[in-house]
């Protein structure tokens, strides 16, 4: 029985995860305490918020170029973004294109849910997760391997194909795909396979079953403290007031301006 209280109609992202992953106490406080946040992730505010937009934006012109509306107006800080995308487009199976794609499973007694960029499939079942990014550095292999998105988005289409696309899916067809605006023609491709399936799984249960487990008013803090910089909560765990600089946002792994388990609607 888990000790954890949840606020209603909670569902467990790779977002959620990936905070409880490296700072149980953010995870306390966004989620189960939805603490507003009393700070800005990164200074200069502006620079973030301009940063995030744009990322938004770049989701926004893919979701209507596969739904196959006009793009008719690209402003001019994206006008690189958006020739390279035009012009190294991933080779991707088939041609069914279904952008901005939620899907959602129960496991382990718990509701978990995605939402894929950009989901393509062939008649053979063969499947490719997209994942657009817009940061100015592109992380390492090892790093985005470790990422309960690459964890979770594989495992959660694996599941739940053949409501999606209407085809049952073996691990061996998935891909998850990342896509780099900024570089364009060096994307990442990560094969799924059975083994990976079954450990992803595991590390999913095991995982669900440490934060249901949690009986502590306060839960851990992360150690560290160099997360902390670039943390909304940082003033009420006494990790400080000043915020890390947008540099520091662009530079550390952990922290994407435009990751989101949220939707984009025309």
């Amino acid at each position: 029985m888990s000790n954890t209280k949840f606020p209603p109609a909670f569902q467990f992202s790779q977002s959620s995860i990936q905070d409880f992953v490296e700072c149980q106490r953010r995870f306390q406080l966004r989620y189960l305490l939805q603490q507003a946040w009393p700070a800005p992730i990164a200074e200069p505010l502006n620079d973030y918020e301009a940063a995030e937009r744009l990322g938004a934006q770049f989701h926004l012109l893919a979701q209507r170029y596969y739904l196959g509306v006009p793009v008719q107006r690209v402003e001019p800080s994206m006008l690189l973004w958006w020739d390279a995308f035009l012009q190294h487009q991933p080779t991707l199976p088939g041609v069914e294109r279904l952008p901005e794609v939620l899907t959602s499973a129960v496991m382990a007694g718990q509701r978990i849910t995605a939402a894929f960029d950009l989901l393509t499939y062939a008649s053979n079942g063969e499947v490719v997760i997209v994942d657009w990014k817009t940061s100015r550095h592109r992380p390492k292999r090892e790093w985005l391997d470790r990422r309960w998105q690459t964890i979770l988005y594989p495992l959660l289409l694996v599941e739940t194909a053949e409501q999606l696309i209407g085809l049952e899916v073996q691990p061996e067809q998935v891909k998850m795909l990342y896509w780099f605006a900024n570089f364009p023609t060096e994307p990442k491709i990560f094969d799924y396979s059975t083994e990976r399936y079954q450990q992803d799984k595991a590390k999913l249960e095991e995982i669900l079953a440490q934060i249901g487990s949690i009986d502590q008013e306060i839960w851990t803090l992360t150690e560290d403290r160099r997360k902390c910089r670039l943390c909304q909560y940082r003033s009420l765990c006494d990790r400080g007031r000043e915020a890390g600089g947008v540099e520091e946002l662009e530079l550390d792994p952990n922290v994407e301006l435009n990751e989101s388990d949220e939707t984009f609607v025309l």
